[in-house]
């Protein structure tokens, strides 16, 4: 059965292939899409949070960066101190903002086929915010620096001072595109790399945190960009190898959305079979 791409999924045969999916050969599924009107509310929304920070830290810069719109944000970029503006506590929704994210109808589909399943409230490095964690991003065209390095999520995790597995949580990432440009911008990952022990470095940050490191000539294989137009919910495996992707010919900011889908193991696996042996 194939996953509708315009109306949510709610039977448990669809539930089913999308663990498959996710814990199978491919390591993610791409065939769930937000509804027409629920992509418009996101980004109405993401353009408010994103107003609140600009007119808390550049009030005399707000009407500009109104006019011109988030998509166009790269053109008046230089108008804010970029790196120190758009830290990670200040591209996280509001509690606000979040109860209108999860008022979409795929977390009621989770809600249905995941018993127990919670939203993350911790962002590693960042620690624990104990509240639920759901960011945006700006990714200017071709802005190398706008993009975080290759990675797993789980890697932010692993190379923390005595970490441990969790064998009772099932983690999976959601990311949707609020604005891109197919071809040009978007999700690029390292095909069946969630199922590959590649190997990076702990490296210790002047904070103290520690950061993965690794370095790309080390990839057996080109990343391949996923085809998500915007509106695709792309949930993808916590140990798959990504990053976003850039060019040079963008001409447009890519905005996305992104957050941590926290399930317990035992009731996930009585539904759907042990994780393990997905093929």
């Amino acid at each position: 059965m194939k996953i509708s791409k315009d109306v949510l999924p709610v039977e448990r045969d669809a539930a089913a292939k999308l663990i498959s999916m996710v814990f199978g050969k491919q390591g993610y599924c791409d065939e769930i899409r937000l509804h027409s009107e629920e992509l418009y509310i996101l980004r109405e929304i993401t353009n408010e949070s994103w107003l609140e920070v600009i007119h808390r830290t550049s009030p005399d810069k707000i009407k500009q960066f109104e006019e011109n719109g988030i998509e166009e944000y790269h053109r008046l970029s230089h108008l804010v101190d970029h790196a120190r503006v758009w830290t990670t506590q200040a591209r996280t929704y509001s509690a606000k903002a979040v109860d209108v994210i999860r008022s979409f109808k795929i977390f009621d589909f989770f809600n249905d086929q995941f018993p127990g399943y919670r939203v993350s409230t911790a962002m590693p490095p960042y620690g624990d915010w104990g509240q639920t964690r759901i960011n945006w991003r700006l990714v200017r065209p071709g802005k190398g620096v706008d993009l975080g390095p290759i990675h797993a999520d789980y890697w932010f995790e692993a190379v923390m001072d005595g970490w441990r597995p969790d064998p009772e949580t099932v983690r999976i990432k959601m990311w949707v595109p609020i604005y891109l440009e197919l071809g040009l911008t978007g999700f690029a990952y390292l095909p069946g790399s969630h199922r590959m022990s590649l190997l990076f470095v702990r490296r210790r940050l002047p904070d103290g945190s520690m950061k993965p490191e690794f370095d790309e000539i080390n990839l057996p294989a080109p990343l391949k960009t996923i085809f998500t137009p915007c509106g695709t919910v792309l949930l993808f495996n916590y140990s798959l190898v990504h990053r976003g992707a850039n060019s040079d010919r963008a001409t447009r900011t890519r905005v996305s959305m992104e957050l941590t889908l926290e399930i317990p193991r035992g009731p996930l696996e009585e539904r759907y079979g042990a994780l393990s042996v997905i093929s």
